[in-house]
């Protein structure tokens, strides 16, 4: 037995009280003889023996008051009554459902079986086993940890059903997340008796770090609620060593134009011990196979591949890469889709036209936008730019345009500014690139207004490399956004290769609207992004032309200005692929409210959708997607489709687990307890603290005392 208020048992010394008046109240007998004393001798002996019973009773009433007062508000746990099939209890699971559950298992009985398969068979054993009463709760912890119900339930039985309908595909454990989240479940629990059980392959990618002595400060808060909870790391392992993965893929343009060569670099790991030679890598083109290339690899070793390919229909297409060799296919494809387009508008306004060659603040956009165009060449530009002296700037020049790029524009006033702020709500870009000219005042005041206008962020002033200093460049780090993930790999280009003797500093964005995109080395954003309505702006913090920097002189420029336009260009449109385990939820117009869409997946498999409305945009959304490849999505009576990719998270691809010593030093860091195997876990089972709590029986049995201390004091009373 435990307590949940155990300092309130030191209210039981209340008991000295009744006995201490009962001691200091006992009389002295005189004895007097008399003679006929003798006659009433046995009345009195009978008479006595009564009193000193009813006496006793009272007293041993009155000390067992305050005793039973003080358990009551104590909250004594009984530990023993889960062995005898008594003493429900709250059990919340933290279930590991990233996409590497899916590997085979080791010890299974049934062949083939995944570790998420065990995972479900043993925790079908467990539920069975509760006591009646009983309540389960299931916290998915892969990706974005989420609730596999909306409450615990006691109908036990309901969990493995639900558990039959998820997939294990969700990006990897972010073990502080999950267990957040199983804080927030835990406050659902309906029994004093809580236990959590983290059921996981433990991967050294999620749990490395942890093991390592980095903090867990959901689990460490976890531990000091009262009462605590028990806590379960369950290892479940896989026996599978060896996995080939594509542990990355970069295409050199999401929008082509037609016959227009798009790249794609794919990056092939091997996670394993084991070398492989001669492995197929497959270039799939709308479900079709084009061609095949051989690699070979050695222990943990990756290879690079490199392939082309031209569409010559507009529209959405997709385009894949597949490899083959290795039992755990799941990982060993990548699907994206490219976006066909006649051409793409680009409205260039040029603050201070040059009168010579490249003298002009947006001469180099213009080379780079449309550089078979400048080369007289026979291939296609997808982009076509119309470039207009700000001072000749009319309000019908913004028609047909999809991105707007102003290059060192003093002011932008009147008329020109409404046109551009209706321009960007309603779903354009705009590209900002600063100068020499721009009036920093006119900017916070008319563009940036305190949050409200187009710039993502105020401007503080002008900052430059002095001489003597080396020239600002930009900032090494791992790139996340979508504009510039191609150059991650520096066969797309060095960006640290570019100098930048002046640019302006932006203040520190104002809101969760603005992110950055690049830094330079100096703590400084050079590439700001802002979500305004329907569209988007970017703000560059350097000029567009050398008169700052030797960017434009770079041979990456050409597909840097290219991906951030086309970025600009497709706000609205699909993304060229997601993760498996989000929702596919894409933007529509208002008039398709209440429109029906048809979702295909990869098998053929269909569900209908229905657009929907939140606060004044329209959307279509579906439940997560569970499986990686190509889907369809088609508006119901019409001919207009829509591609979607979805790929897995190649983060958990390595599915080296942590040893089974490691995870235990991470339980025993947290008081927690260790298993391996569905027995270990039931042997624990039996032996630990599964408490029910006592105060609800001891407050009626106090009530009881003191009724009855009542009626014995008024029979003792009336003699």
């Amino acid at each position: 037995m435990t307590f949940l208020n155990i300092a309130l048992l030191a209210g039981g010394l209340a008991f000295l009280i009744p006995l201490l008046i009962h001691l200091l109240n006992k009389r002295k007998v005189v004895t007097v003889r008399w003679g006929a004393m003798h006659l009433l001798h046995e009345v009195i002996r009978q008479k006595k023996r009564k009193m000193k019973i009813e006496q006793l009773l009272l007293l041993i009433t009155r000390v067992a008051i305050p005793i039973v007062l003080a358990l009551c508000l104590a909250r004594p746990v009984l530990t023993a009554l889960r062995s005898l099939g008594m003493g429900s209890s709250s059990l919340i699971v933290m279930l590991d459902d990233s996409f590497s559950m899916r590997a085979p298992a080791e010890k299974t009985a049934t062949p083939g079986a995944s570790v998420a398969d065990t995972a479900r068979h043993d925790l079908q054993q467990i539920t069975e086993s509760l006591p009646g009463g009983s309540a389960a709760q299931i916290v998915l912890s892969g990706g974005s940890p989420r609730k596999l119900l909306d409450q615990p339930t006691t109908a036990l039985d309901l969990v493995p059903k639900k558990l039959a309908e998820v997939p294990s595909m969700s990006g990897p454990v972010s073990a502080n997340d999950a267990f957040q989240a199983a804080t927030s479940a835990l406050k659902d629990a309906p029994n004093a008796a809580r236990e959590i059980v983290v059921v996981s392959d433990f991967q050294e990618a999620d749990w490395k770090a942890i093991a390592d002595g980095a903090a867990l400060p959901a689990l460490e808060n976890l531990s000091k609620q009262e009462p605590k909870p028990q806590i379960t790391f369950y290892r479940i392992g896989s026996d599978l060593a060896e996995n080939l993965s594509i542990a990355s893929a970069d295409l050199s343009a999401l929008v082509a134009a037609e016959t227009q060569p798009i790249g794609i670099r794919v990056r092939i790991k091997n996670h394993g011990k084991r070398p492989w030679q001669d492995i197929p890598v497959h270039l799939e083109a709308d479900g079709a196979r084009l061609r095949t290339a051989r690699v070979s690899l050695a222990t943990e070793g990756e290879a690079v591949l490199s392939f082309t390919h031209a569409f010559d229909k507009v529209g959405d297409h997709s385009l894949s890469v597949r490899l083959e060799g290795d039992s755990f296919s799941d990982d060993n494809a990548f699907h994206s889709v490219v976006q066909v387009r006649n051409q793409l508008n680009v409205l260039l306004i040029d603050g201070k036209p040059g009168t010579s060659p490249l003298e002009g603040a947006a001469d180099f956009l213009e080379l780079a936008l449309t550089p078979h165009t400048a080369a007289a060449n026979s291939l296609k530009d997808l982009i076509r730019t119309r470039k207009i002296d700000q001072r000749k700037l009319r309000r019908d020049d913004y028609k047909d345009a999809e991105v707007v790029i102003l290059a060192n524009c003093q002011r932008i006033q009147g008329n020109d500014l409404a046109e551009l702020d209706k321009f960007v709500k309603a779903g354009g870009g705009l590209l900002i690139f600063a100068g020499p000219d721009i009036d920093i005042e006119h900017y916070n005041r008319e563009l940036f207004r305190k949050g409200e206008g187009l710039l993502p962020a105020a401007i503080k002033g002008m900052a430059r490399a002095e001489i003597a200093d080396s020239p600002a460049r930009v900032l090494m780090q791992r790139l996340t956004h979508p504009s510039v993930l191609y150059f991650n790999d520096a066969r797309g280009g060095r960006l640290q290769d570019a100098e930048f003797r002046s640019w302006i500093e932006f203040a520190p964005p104002p809101n969760e609207n603005t992110q950055r995109i690049l830094s330079l080395d100096r703590n400084a954003p050079l590439l700001l992004e802002k979500k305004l309505g329907q569209g988007r702006v970017i703000a560059c913090a350097t000029t567009a032309n050398a008169e700052w920097t030797n960017l434009p002189l770079q041979p990456f420029f050409v597909p840097l200005m290219q991906r951030l336009t086309t970025y600009l260009a497709t706000e609205g449109s699909a993304p060229a692929w997601q993760l498996v385990g989000t929702n596919l939820r894409l933007p529509l117009e208002k008039a398709e409210l209440g429109a029906e869409f048809t979702l295909r997946d990869p098998t053929g498999q269909t569900q209908t959708l229905k657009s929907q409305q939140e606060g004044d945009k329209v959307f279509v959304q579906s439940p997560p997607i569970s499986q990686p490849g190509i889907f369809a999505l088609q508006r119901v009576g019409t001919d207009k489709t829509t591609l979607l990719a979805f790929n897995t998270d190649n983060s958990e691809s390595d599915l080296k687990p942590l040893p089974a010593d490691q995870i235990k030093k991470i339980a025993d860091r947290h008081e927690a307890a260790f298993a391996d195997s569905l027995p270990s876990y039931q042997s624990l089972d039996r032996t630990r603290r599964h408490g029910s709590e006592l105060w609800q029986p001891l407050l009626i049995g106090l009530l009881a005392l003191l009724f009855f201390e009542v009626l014995l004091q008024q029979r003792i009373a009336r003699g």
